[in-house]
């Protein structure tokens, strides 16, 4: 499904017109209709005359009968071919009704009656770039980027069309141009940030980062990537201080959190603060550290070897043996962490085994005595050792029981200890199918086992207005709408969709076996309509007319404002807006018109007016401020 070039709404499935723009049903008054039909009589003495044929499509045209229209434009071209008023609005109609061949032979025929006209060639160029007829469109929007050196929306046109073509360095040019026209804009200042990082230019990636900071743009994979710039260039105070502002965020993804956070105990290590590393990485949850990507995997296992060798180094071999298991688990390639790690382990069992004779031979009977009535028990009981996958929030029973679990490793949990012999096993976690079998424990043995869960998945898929949404799923973001997976666990999961400048939508989804799921399309709320409220109590500004109306775009705002607190003065004009997580906020100078004795006179006036929207999104409320009067509050409904 397309969207509609000049209102932006999508268009249903077979048509070739937007029925939004195009077709509006319009009352006619009778004075109206009177003129059409006088006119309609006169074409019919004189059905070559183009100008009578180019009125009546007009008054059609201005009160939204656009098929009419066209029709009688096409006429005024049959009459006058070289009339350039009818071939330019004909070719306009046919634009909006997506008839991209005639209107491109249409613009063809004004620009070769007037090859002055912009307005003939901007059509032209149009019609190409709907037709993804890349090379002609760029051609033409070079043009008239010439000649409208200033003009955005066409800048960004042609960027767009030299990256849709691959050409990186006339892309690049027209982004920094469209920076030098609008400093401001989120978008280009984001968009120059990413480029150089793909460049591997981090430092211009980092100034432009601080920009974005500026503008309040977050992203967190570029901050993360200016992180680890800091770190790999040895500024480990800077990249201490830089990771840990990003763990602050609240859209941070538990991925990123416990890259975010891998990296920072990097750095503290490496600058000699060993008791930070390991409080850092204590805090890393193996669960997330396992969905990092390769490299910080690495990193991460390289850094719980370090720890390892310095805990060895103090003589604390049983924590050295902890984290070189945990470095074994993050990189199973690194054939010194197994190595140390069995070395480790050996030395160990030495040291033990001469502590126990120490023990025995000073101890005497009796010790011994205890040691092997000890010995006995530990041979005739021991544990179920069980590698899950994947064994987060699984639940063991063990002869119809539940039992307490503990964690030896990623994946791998223990029974409490249990008499020797067969058990009867039960393994169930939400979204996967119960697993059934037996262990059994011998002599001076404990039983293992291998368990491999075989997932329950279900098919979901959902779409929103507008589309480009954010799909969060059990807070991870997984893609943006229109969205589908045929992967999902069928466990209950959060779903949330988000979208700048728009409220978000979220649901609870209960599914316990193989499905089929669609959510349908969810239309995300935003502030665009007509709000009527007041401003100020009631004994001021009561039955004062106050109404603005809103149109949006992602976040940022247009309000229309009218407000007449009195009979003898009024407020009107444009402002800018914004929204910022659930906050409205806009200012701007609008006109102040005030009765004198025998006249209206006007000013500019600064207005500031902040306020709370609604969790609906139907209402809001907060304060208002106009230059040179006290604040007030104010409230709105759509």
């Amino acid at each position: 499904m397309e969207n509609c070039p000049e209102c932006g709404k999508p268009i249903p499935e077979g048509l070739q017109y937007c029925p939004s723009c195009i077709e509006k049903p319009v009352d006619l008054s009778a004075e109206i209709l009177a003129h059409i039909n006088l006119l309609k009589k006169k074409i019919e003495k004189e059905p070559l005359n183009a100008k009578l044929h180019l009125d009546l499509a007009e008054i059609y045209q201005k009160h939204s009968y656009n098929k009419q229209a066209l029709s009688e434009y096409e006429k005024a071209v049959h009459a006058d071919v070289k009339n350039f008023d009818a071939q330019i609005k004909s070719a306009h109609l046919y634009l909006k009704f997506r008839e991209t061949e005639k209107a491109e032979n249409a613009f063809r025929a004004a620009l070769h009656i007037n090859p002055k006209s912009t307005e003939s060639l901007i059509g032209l160029f149009r019609t190409y770039y709907l037709q993804d007829r890349t090379e002609e469109a760029i051609v033409l929007c070079e043009k008239i980027v010439r000649s409208k050196p200033d003009n955005v929306e066409f800048h960004i046109l042609l960027k767009n069309l030299y990256n849709k073509k691959g050409n990186k360095e006339k892309f690049f040019i027209e982004l920094l141009k469209l920076e030098s026209l609008s400093p401001d804009s989120e978008q280009f200042v984001k968009e120059i940030a990413l480029h150089y990082q793909k460049e591997n230019n981090m430092e211009k990636a980092k100034e432009y980062y601080h920009k974005m900071l500026n503008l309040n743009i977050e992203d967190i994979d570029l901050g993360f990537q200016i992180g680890k710039y800091h770190y790999d260039n040895r500024e480990y105070d800077k990249a201490i201080e830089h990771l840990n502002g990003l763990l602050k965020l609240e859209n941070i993804t538990l991925e990123r959190d416990a890259m975010t956070r891998t990296y920072m105990a990097l750095a503290c290590f490496d600058k000699g603060d060993i008791p930070e590393a390991k409080n850092i990485i204590g805090k890393i949850q193996s669960s997330h550290a396992q969905n990092m990507d390769q490299e910080a995997q690495k990193k991460l296992a390289s850094l719980f070897f370090r720890i390892g060798q310095n805990e060895l180094h103090n003589n604390k071999a049983k924590k050295a043996i902890t984290f070189f298991e945990k470095a074994l688990s993050f990189d199973k390639e690194t054939i010194d962490y197994a190595q140390v790690l069995d070395k480790t382990k050996n030395e160990a069992v030495i040291s033990n085994k001469k502590v126990l004779k120490k023990v025995s031979v000073i101890g005497g009977g009796a010790i011994a005595a205890c040691i092997f009535m000890v010995f006995v028990w530990i041979l005739t009981h021991n544990k179920i050792i069980i590698n899950i996958e994947p064994a987060e929030d699984a639940t063991l029973l063990i002869d119809g029981k539940c039992m307490k679990t503990k964690v030896e490793n990623p994946g791998i949990i223990s029974s409490p200890t249990l008499l020797m012999g067969k058990h009867a096993i039960e393994i169930e976690k939400a979204g996967y199918e119960k697993w059934q079998g037996s262990a059994n424990i011998g002599f001076g043995k404990p039983a293992r086992l291998e368990v491999r869960l075989v997932p329950i998945h279900f098919f979901l898929q959902l779409t929103s207005v507008p589309e480009s949404a954010a799909v969060i799923i059990d807070e991870q973001f997984v893609g943006k709408t229109p969205f589908s997976s045929d992967r999902m666990l069928a466990c209950p999961h959060v779903i949330e969709i988000e979208y700048a400048g728009h409220a978000k939508w979220r649901t609870t989804l209960t599914v316990n076996e193989r499905d089929s799921i669609d959510l349908g399309i969810v239309r995300l709320k935003n502030l665009a309509g007509k709000w009527r409220g007041k401003i100020g109590e009631n004994s001021y500004a009561y039955d004062a007319r106050f109404n603005m109306t809103i149109q949006q775009t992602a976040t940022y705002l247009t309000v229309k404002f009218y407000h007449k607190p009195r009979g003898d003065c009024y407020y009107t004009g444009k402002i800018k807006g914004q929204i910022r997580n659930g906050e409205f906020q806009a200012e701007g100078n609008i006109t102040y018109k005030y009765e004198k004795v025998f006249y209206w006179a006007q000013t500019k006036k600064k207005i500031v007016m902040q306020g709370k929207i609604s969790d609906n999104w139907d209402r809001i409320e907060g304060k208002y401020k106009v230059e040179s009067l006290a604040e007030q509050n104010w409230w709105a409904n759509r």
